[in-house]
């Protein structure tokens, strides 16, 4: 197993690689436009509609994820995750009920390609990829989105009147607990030994946040279609 202190200085190696691609996240005009009280709360709506459809893949993920890994205290992590997410879906109902989405247009709205792209290559990483891939693309990934979700958050309650229950969906991504950071570090290092494994998930991770930006451009240009009701 390659050493802890190896494996947070090539994540970091990462992160400044990355620097461009994080800061594109990090600095989307969708979460400035509510910090900035600008957007209408109903351009969250389609946000709501899609992150409904990016947890149940990401459930239907980490299962195999459970079943890809090769010893108890790996599954033990990916099932806690699974618990993780299924609090989050409770919660998005909570969120979304505040945006005026009645379960039923949750339940029934459609997926759209380019956020569901997120979640499916995830699946594709359960199919294809490794252990290291998985949980490096994870990590660096839920930085990003947990920032976003935090800064969200913040705004609905101080400028759009939404109450703590309402934002659970949000809070709940942000801190990342230290148990996290350091059983996915374990992970990378176990599965991080060769120059190939580290190439490949130096890959896994750019793909997981240019999906990630992806995610956040097609809520910022589809939220005033839904609007309109399209």
């Amino acid at each position: 197993m390659a050493n802890k202190d190896h494996i947070n200085k090539y994540l970091e190696d990462i992160r400044k690689e990355f620097h461009p691609l994080r800061k594109n996240i990090l600095s989307h005009p969708f979460v400035k436009g509510f910090e900035q009280g600008i957007f209408p709360l109903e351009k969250l709506r389609f946000f709501a509609k899609q992150q409904l459809h990016i947890i149940n893949g990401d459930l239907r993920n980490l299962a195999l994820y459970v079943a890809l890994s090769p010893e108890q205290w790996i599954r033990s992590f990916f099932i806690d995750l699974i618990q993780g997410e299924r609090i989050a879906l409770e919660n998005l109902f909570k969120f979304a009920a505040a945006l005026k989405l009645s379960i039923k247009e949750l339940k029934y709205s459609e997926p759209h390609s380019y956020c569901l792209a997120f979640t499916n290559y995830f699946t594709r990483l359960a199919t294809y990829g490794t252990l290291g891939e998985i949980a490096a693309s994870i990590l660096l990934d839920f930085e990003c989105w947990g920032e976003n979700c935090n800064r969200l958050s913040k705004a609905l309650k101080k400028l759009y009147g939404l109450s703590p229950d309402e934002t659970k969906f949000l809070d709940g991504f942000y801190p990342i607990p230290r148990e996290f950071y350091e059983t996915i570090i374990k992970i990378i290092g176990k599965h991080s030994l060769t120059s190939e494994d580290r190439k490949r998930i130096r890959t896994a991770v750019r793909l997981a946040l240019e999906y990630e930006l992806m995610f956040w451009d097609s809520v910022n240009n589809h939220g005033d279609k839904s609007l309109k009701g399209e």
